[in-house]
């Protein structure tokens, strides 16, 4: 699990093989609304987010994958941008 420091974002990684990108807001009463549901074909370890929000690296047992955080209309996605293979 890693936090955003500029944007309300909060991102998670699972057993399932998902990423999630989830937005909340810092009220009396708390609101978490999922964003992104992201599946994989194999299970993401990690998840970190750039400082700026618009970056994430997931890392899996046998690479690490760098994704753009796109804002398209009224959804956001989250697109490839490079793999880095490590062992």
């Amino acid at each position: 699990m890693d936090s955003c420091i500029k944007k309300p974002y909060i991102a998670t990684t699972s057993i399932d093989r998902t990423v999630k990108v989830w937005s909340y807001t810092n009220n009396a009463q708390p609101n978490f609304n999922l964003e992104i549901d992201t599946e994989f074909s194999e299970e993401p370890y990690c998840v970190a987010f750039h400082p700026s929000g618009f970056h994430l690296v997931v890392g899996f047992s046998e690479r690490i994958r760098m994704m753009n955080l796109f804002q398209e209309s009224s959804k956001p996605t989250l697109l490839p941008y490079k793999d880095i293979l490590v062992k």
